[in-house]
């Protein structure tokens, strides 16, 4: 199964429904393959509820695989960051090449790095709850 460089939305689709039914493991579920489902839901959703899918889908997925890593922080952010980019810069191309374009540009941790401290970003109260950035306001 494919979790980058998509050649249909068929594969997209795959990966999402892999995700949801939590049958892809924790070390294939890598931040390209977050950004690809996250962009899937953002295609057929709003953004409230597309965060709202993807919250739900990530705590059945970490409960499944028993690993405590999510995020609210960081899922809330990347999900703004994402909409944003989907609605305003690749409109106008399939599902499954807006993803790879968004992984090639966006798929690293600079755009956090430019928002938030290390020290905001890895405490308790970011993983818990949205918390705003503390260094670059967010235009989105």
């Amino acid at each position: 199964m494919k979790t980058k460089e998509f050649a249909s939305n068929a594969e997209v689709a795959t990966l999402v429904e892999a995700f949801e039914a939590a049958t892809i493991p924790p070390s294939q579920f890598t931040h390209a393959a977050h950004i690809a489902v996250a962009l899937g839901y953002l295609a057929e959703l709003s953004l409230a509820d597309a965060k709202a899918r993807m919250r739900e889908k990530l705590l059945h997925f970490t409960a499944r695989h028993h690993v405590d890593v999510y995020h609210e922080t960081l899922t809330t952010f990347w999900m703004r960051l994402l909409d944003h980019l989907a609605k305003n810069h690749y409109v106008d191309v399939p599902l499954w090449r807006r993803i790879n374009l968004i992984v090639a540009r966006w798929g690293t941790a600079a755009p956090v790095e430019a928002h938030y401290s290390r020290e905001l970003i890895t405490s308790k109260a970011a993983r818990e709850e949205w918390i705003p950035p503390d260094r670059l306001p967010l235009a989105f």
